[in-house]
């Protein structure tokens, strides 16, 4: 008999196989669970950012629409970042982890945050590039001729960013401007909608003091009508007395 025609009918030939496989399949579950787990705390994070502004936006305005957006967008990046914490965190602690499975969800991390990088950490990167190359030159690493081209480039990121966030700063100055004009306008609007309410309801009813120079009349008609009344009441007199 050859080995080959029993090796289904024999268990123990394939306990290696089996148990790698196994041991794979636990990995990649793990790995999984993480993101998973990554991937609720960036649906939590979101998720109350937009259920905290879903009630109000059926009612803003162009502007007011224009922040929630840029607001919504914070939240987003905010939320990202709180997704790579989670994935690292996970990293640090879980011992099951191989180095592959760590460098697999570092990656996942480090794309989660660049995406959820502000333009401030963006800066702050940037200055920490130029203090790094210049900490080099100050350890005696390198020399200042051979930093001078990267801090250059550096610098020049950094102005241009600095000049874009001035730009957004003064975008959105002018929106919640706009935002606090176009506010008072549908209010405006909604006063006088109001006030051409009350106008036409008041043609059909009477004000109040129509309604008591009515009653005042109602009563004056009603205590005459009683005086005639009593004018013609017949008061009865004693037959015996007039009698006498």
């Amino acid at each position: 008999m050859r080995i080959g025609e029993n090796a289904g009918k024999l268990p123990f030939l394939h306990g290696d196989s089996s148990a790698a496989e196994k041991s794979s399949e636990q990995k990649k579950s793990a790995v999984t669970d993480i993101l998973n787990r990554a991937v609720e705390v960036y649906i939590s994070a979101k998720g109350k950012s937009l259920s905290e502004s879903a009630d109000m936006e059926e009612d803003l305005t162009p502007a007011e629409m224009a922040l929630a957006a840029n607001e919504k967008e914070i939240a987003d990046k905010k939320a990202k970042k709180a997704q790579a914490a989670e994935i690292e965190k996970r990293i640090q602690t879980d011992a099951e982890l191989t180095d592959e499975d760590k460098a697999k969800l570092q990656k996942q991390a480090d794309e989660l945050k660049r995406a959820g990088m502000t333009d401030e950490d963006k800066l702050s990167e940037l200055h920490g590039k130029v203090d790094a190359l210049e900490k080099l030159v100050k350890d005696g690493f390198a020399i200042a001729q051979e930093i001078e081209e990267p801090v250059k480039l550096y610098n020049g990121q950094i102005n241009q960013l600095k000049s874009t966030m001035a730009a957004k700063d003064e975008h959105i100055r002018k929106l919640r401007g706009q935002a606090l004009q176009e506010r008072a306008d549908r209010d405006a609007e909604i006063t006088k909608a109001q006030e051409k309410e009350r106008a036409a309801l008041a043609a059909v009813q009477p004000d109040d003091m129509t309604a008591l120079a009515a009653l005042r009349e109602y009563q004056k008609t009603a205590a005459a009508k009683k005086h005639a009344d009593r004018g013609t009441v017949v008061v009865p007199t004693n037959k015996n007395t007039s009698d006498t």
